[in-house]
Formats: structure tokens, sequence, C-alpha cells
């Protein structure tokens, strides 16, 4: 077992059952911030840690005029610290779907860990398991094909937020193909050709604008060769999705 995926299952074992109680002090002393549909923050403050409540949220920014990349994607219970963030130009929080934040000083922050010890140990381990997510991230990008990044992407997204039914794992895609473009470094028409022949082949299904139900899910994962590793990270406790 490798120390990622021992830390995701830390991490999946101390926020999933009681989750709620552990971050409780936190949302207690947290402004609750809300993010619209295709809704962009830029100026963030400093001195604030932001934990991600609900949604999924892209840091994008615009590394040269008219060009944008998608950083990383933040999930549910994922911690943000904007000065810990790369000095990058137009570095923003965009969303396409409704989000929340809770936003507290690193004081209140500091002392709420200082009388939970629970709390302390998740707030120490979140950062590494993003961490991990990001270096894993960069080494799909720097050896798969347009197609295994595509297959990448949506296992990621269905490993982390889908809902197992019928066979099938469902889930509203958080982002439109632009920002899938943006993430993977691919063009939009490239985006749009390659799901376009998943649903062909039959792997996925779309339904509507944002429903997305992978209908062979272990054909997706065959299409990628780091579909383990994703998966590790971003399903644990729930294994059947490796079945």
């Amino acid at each position: 077992m490798s120390s990622y995926e021992t830390a995701a299952k830390i991490i999946d074992r101390m926020l999933s059952g009681d989750r709620a109680n552990i971050l409780a002090p936190l949302q207690k002393r947290a402004q609750l911030v809300r993010l619209g549909n295709r809704y962009a923050v830029s100026a963030l403050g400093s001195g604030f840690v932001y934990i991600v409540a609900r949604g999924v949220v892209c840091i994008e920014t615009t590394a040269q005029t008219d060009i944008h990349a998608v950083t990383s994607l933040l999930y549910e219970g994922d911690v943000l610290i904007p000065e810990l963030q790369a000095p990058l130009p137009e570095l923003t929080l965009t969303t396409q779907r409704p989000s929340e934040f809770w936003k507290l000083t690193m004081t209140a922050l500091a002392e709420e860990a200082e009388q939970h010890p629970q709390l302390r140990k998740a707030l120490f381990l979140l950062p590494q398991v993003q961490n991990a997510r990001a270096q894993l991230h960069i080494a799909a990008m720097s050896g798969l094909n347009s197609e295994e990044r595509i297959a990448a992407v949506l296992v990621e997204i269905g490993a982390h937020i889908g809902m197992q039914a019928g066979g099938a794992i469902s889930f509203d895609l958080p982002l439109t193909r632009y920002n899938i473009a943006d993430y993977l470094a691919l063009n939009p028409d490239t985006v749009s050709r390659i799901l376009s022949s998943l649903v062909s082949d039959g792997i996925i299904e779309r339904r509507g604008r944002f429903q997305v139900s992978i209908r062979n899910w272990r054909a997706l994962v065959a299409k990628c060769p780091l579909s383990e590793a994703i998966i590790r990270l971003h399903g644990a406790g729930k294994p059947l999705l490796m079945g």
C-alpha cells in the first residue's frame, strides 16, 4: 500500500462517518461564502483560510493573454490558504455550479485545532492529500495522451463525487468542456470529440447539460494507465470502484 493511499484512507475514515463532528468547531467560527453559477473570485484577502463546504471549484490562472489554465480542482473538505498559492497572474477561484466555502481567520483555525485533536490531525493531513493529487495530475499531464487525460479526469470526478446506482456511476459534471480543456491542456474541440466517442462506445451517457452517467466503469478505467492511482486518492472508502 502506497503512502498516498494510506493518507487518503485515513482522511476518508476520519471525515466520512464523523465528518460533521470533526469540522463542526470550524463551522461555528466561519463565515459562509456562497459562489453561484459561473462565478469567479479573485480577491480572497490575506489572513484567511477557506474550506470547501459544498461543490467543486477550479483554481484558474491566466498564464498569457487569453490563455487560461485550471491548475487544480478543489473538492468538499479541501483547504485553501491564499498566501500559500503560487504567485500566478490573475489567480481566481471559478465555479460552473453553486458552491460554498467556510471562511475563517488563521487565528480562529489555530485556536480550534488546539482544542480538538481530531480536527488538528485532519487539518494536517488534508493538504498532504491535496498535494498528492497535484503530483498525480502533473504525472497525467506529462505522460498521457488526449484520450487518456479525458479518461483520467472522468475517473477522478467519478471516484470523488460519483454516486453508484444500478451498475452505473453518475454525477453532475462540475466543469464545462472549456474548463476540462484548460485543466488538461487540450483544445475544447478535442475534448468534445473524445467525449462524443465515449458516448458512442456506450462507456458514458450524457443527460442534459451537466449530468454524466458512466455506464461502463471498467472500460473507462482501462483507458487510463493511472486509473488505479487516481481511484486510490479520490475514491478512498469506495472499494467497488476497483472492481
